[in-house]
């Protein structure tokens, strides 16, 4: 027998099984996957042996005209590139393979196909056919772009919401903290801050100080002036505290005109020293009006031996506030 008469045997054995088994016929009319059937050829080639009415369809060609014809000759030059680097993998594997491609025109969205490839050998192991089979994903590949927009768009959604709500939470904190008019800490909180900073000076023998202050005739200036401006003056006051006191110190508004301010690690001595700088700087500033607003301030520093609590310290504080302002104001006294 000729050998190249070989060539035509699977064609004859496909066309015997198309008339003795008409299911199969019907199957290979009807499947709505691409189906295909490749020769490999001992010098590389890849010839076209079979493809059924649906890959005809989708190349445009007459399904039995491209029996026996090149590869190359039957698809584009780059899409033959392509395939023919699947088809070697799938010789060298010499097993079944999967892989996924795109095409499609350029002006077009893009198509997926979904391709399993099986190969099979001759009696001396050698590929000799490829059986592929390639199914149209791109309905799913295009619900899964548009599921993963949609999850993209939902965390953004998610994330913004999220972010508004720790904004809220921290305005939220803000409002409880803080004192509405000068910014300063409000009493409450001053009060778990205080409680906390006394903890530690007792607990490690930390020194602590504490300045109450006092604005001297602010009852005067929201005669004179009216309450704006005595509004303007603590919101001032504030800013003026804030600037003087170190990082490490803590200040808030005690009620009206009184003032808080928490220097942990500080002795006595470099308390009044703050306490000094404090009230030089707000009798230099005059706030708009014809004469400056002068600060009595108290000092205590913590004493293991006097303050068994918070309340201790503060009322010696308090008491020294009281004494300045009783012996002529716009001083600074330190509490026995």
């Amino acid at each position: 027998m000729n050998p190249r008469s070989d060539l035509n045997l699977p064609h004859r054995i496909s066309s015997l099984l198309r008339r003795r088994f008409g299911a199969f016929e019907k199957l290979w009319e009807q499947f709505p996957d691409n189906v295909f059937v490749i020769r490999c050829e001992a010098d590389g080639r890849f010839i076209v042996e079979a493809i059924n009415p649906a890959l005809a369809r989708l190349l445009g060609r007459d399904g039995e005209a491209t029996h026996g014809l090149p590869l190359d000759t039957v698809l584009p030059a780059e899409q033959f590139e392509a395939v023919s680097q699947h088809y070697r993998q799938c010789i060298a594997l010499g097993q079944p393979m999967h892989y996924e491609e795109t095409g499609g025109p350029p002006d077009a969205p893009p198509q997926h196909w979904h391709t399993l490839l099986v190969p099979a050998a001759d009696a001396q192991g050698r590929i000799e056919y490829i059986l592929g089979i390639s199914r149209d994903i791109s309905a799913l590949r295009r619900a899964e772009a548009r599921l993963r927009g949609a999850n993209e768009a939902l965390e953004r959604r998610v994330a913004e919401r999220t972010a508004e709500l720790e904004y809220a939470n921290a305005c939220l904190t803000e409002l409880a903290t803080r004192d509405g008019l000068t910014g300063l800490y409000n009493r409450r909180h001053l009060f778990e801050l205080a409680t906390h900073e006394f903890s530690r000076a007792t607990r490690g023998d930390h020194p602590l100080s504490l300045l109450m202050i006092d604005l001297d005739l602010f009852k005067a200036v929201n005669d004179r002036y009216g309450h704006a401006a005595g509004d303007q003056v603590l919101r001032d006051l504030a800013e003026l505290f804030l600037s003087v006191l170190r990082q490490s110190d803590v200040i808030g508004r005690y009620g009206g005109e009184e003032f808080l301010a928490l220097l942990p690690d500080t002795d006595a001595g470099e308390a009044r020293q703050i306490a000094e700088r404090l009230r030089l700087a707000a009798a230099s500033c005059k706030h708009g009006l014809a004469e400056p607003c002068t600060l009595s301030i108290g000092v205590a520093h913590y004493d293991p031996a006097r303050d068994a609590a918070l309340d201790s310290l503060l009322q010696r504080a308090d008491l020294a506030l009281l004494k300045a302002k009783s012996t002529g104001r716009n001083r600074v006294l330190v509490g026995d």
